[in-house]
Parts: C-alpha cells; sequence; structure tokens
C-alpha cells in the first residue's frame, strides 16, 4: 500500500502543472497576422488589402532613381527583369517578371507593355497580353521604370515590422498621363519571404484614380482583388495601399515549443518515477 500512495501522490502532486494544454507541436502554422482595420478582400485565393487610412499601411516611399536600374522608358513599353530572389504572387514562385511603363508588372515576360486601357473590376482579362498582374497604377502612362532589390528592406515590413526581410522595389518616375504634362511618381514593393504587397503613391498625380485600376489579380484572370477602380481620389498623393498573402514563408515565425510549466511536470513526474523505482529495488534486496 505504501508503494501505491507514493504513486498516487506523485500523480496527484503533478496534475496542475500537467494539466495545462499542451501545444501541438504538428498543428498548422497560421498565416501572418493581418494588423489592417479594414479594407478589401479576401478574394477566392485569400489576399486581402488594406490602406495607408487604417495606420497599418506605411506611406514610407523609397526613391531608387539614383541607385535602381532604368529597366524600361517610354510610351506603351515594357521590358523583362531577373528578380533579386523570388516572389511568391497566388501560389505560384517567379523569378523573372516584366515591367510596363503603363503602371503594372506582368509575369508573362514577353509583355513588351502595350496594354495602355486598364480593366477593372479585378480579376478582368488584360486587353493585351497575359500572366498574373500588379498593377499600382494601371493606366496609359509614358514613364521611367526602375528596378532594385534590397537585401533587408529600407521600407519595414507592415505584417512582420521585427523580421529583416528583403524587398524588391519598382518605381515609376518621370510619370505623365498620356496628353498631359504634370510628372508624378509611384512604386511597387514587393517582400521576400513575407510574399506582401505594398503600393506608394508620390505627389502630383493629377488623376489620382479617376482612369486607372489599382490591385492584383492571377494569371488566367480568375481570381483577383480591386482596390480602386477608376474612381477620383481613390489613389491620393501620399497614400499607400497593401496587400497581405495569406501564407508568408514558416521561417518568419517564431520557433514553437513546449510550454516550461509542462516540461516542469513531466521532470518532477519522472523524478517521482525514479524514487519509486529505487524503493521498490531496495526492498527487494532486503528481501
Amino acid at each position: 500500500m505504501k508503494f501505491k500512495s507514493l504513486l498516487f501522490t506523485a500523480l496527484i502532486s503533478t496534475s496542475a502543472l500537467a494539466a495545462e494544454p499542451k501545444e501541438d507541436l504538428n498543428a498548422p502554422i497560421p498565416p501572418g497576422v493581418f494588423l489592417g482595420g479594414g479594407g478589401v478582400g479576401p478574394d477566392a485565393f485569400g489576399y486581402t488589402g488594406t490602406d495607408s487610412n487604417t495606420g497599418t499601411c506605411s506611406t514610407q516611399f523609397v526613391d531608387i532613381t539614383a541607385t535602381g536600374t532604368n529597366v524600361v522608358s517610354g510610351d506603351d513599353s515594357g521590358a523583362p527583369v531577373t528578380l533579386g530572389a523570388p516572389f511568391n504572387l497566388y501560389g505560384t514562385i517567379y523569378t523573372d517578371v516584366a515591367l510596363a511603363t503603363n503602371g503594372y508588372i506582368a509575369t508573362d515576360v514577353t509583355d513588351t507593355g502595350p496594354d495602355l486601357s486598364n480593366d477593372c473590376p479585378l480579376p478582368a482579362a488584360p486587353s493585351t497580353g497575359g500572366g498574373a498582374r500588379i498593377y499600382p497604377l494601371h493606366d496609359d502612362l509614358i514613364s521611367d521604370v526602375f528596378y532594385q532589390f534590397f537585401p533587408v528592406c529600407p521600407r519595414p515590413s507592415d505584417n512582420f515590422p521585427g523580421q529583416d526581410v528583403g524587398c524588391h522595389v519598382v518605381q515609376w518616375a518621370n510619370t505623365t498621363h498620356f496628353g498631359d504634362a504634370t510628372v508624378f511618381t509611384f512604386e511597387a514593393i514587393l517582400y521576400d519571404q513575407s510574399w506582401e504587397i505594398a503600393f506608394i503613391q508620390g505627389a502630383g498625380n493629377p488623376e489620382e484614380g479617376s482612369g486607372s485600376t489599382t490591385g492584383i489579380q492571377n494569371d488566367g484572370a480568375t481570381d483577383g482583388l480591386t482596390y480602386a477602380c477608376n474612381t477620383a481620389s481613390s489613389v491620393p498623393a501620399a497614400t499607400a495601399q497593401c496587400f497581405t498573402h495569406p501564407a508568408p514563408e514558416q521561417s518568419l515565425f517564431p520557433p514553437r515549443s513546449v510550454p516550461v510549466n509542462n516540461n516542469i511536470a513531466l521532470m518532477i513526474l519522472a523524478g517521482l518515477f525514479g524514487l519509486i523505482g529505487l524503493s521498490l529495488f531496495r526492498r527487494k534486496a532486503a528481501l
């Protein structure tokens, strides 16, 4: 009876600690926390969108005109560029994209940029060309388009501000609407690992969205998310529009472990069972 009582006491002494739910280490890692207080989406894939009005989408502009590569310039023009790191868009990894002076990025690297007629709401089959599309400001534009990859992005991630993630910056500089001489600038920032997309609208755009499309869509134009579609004052200067990917890379999540209290409970229980075993051994030896 003495040993049964000792065993019962050991089990009771650890029950309070061991009763704490043990974390399931095999549970799926959740997607990045979406910090927005409103916005658009989700679309069928799971993208959600917000803007700088929520305070969770930074308007920090990264000017690369002095450091980036001028990939393409002119009217209705486009050219391919190899990305500094792979980028995930709608679940597909891309290493090369085409940059178009008409305010969009296409995953179809053969796209030479002639698509001047913006289509919306998204998804919408492009007037010309194909591939998945990223539309910071799709319109009939004349522009110089720059590209630069940063191993650590100068504009921190909105969803993972404590992580040093890289980013691709595509900037449309010295931009004018066809038939208008007013110069303005804007950019798209594509984040490595978190796969976030941010559009930053610079100063000077006289239309502010009245004749353009801002949003994203997949290859095949079967899924997409529209932020702005031919709406006056929808993308004014010094604003930002952000799109959150539903499944960032798992390396961005902090390591998971068994709660400390559970570890302590198991150690106490193991020690008590060891004492019981030693007592049984000594009793047998004495007999």
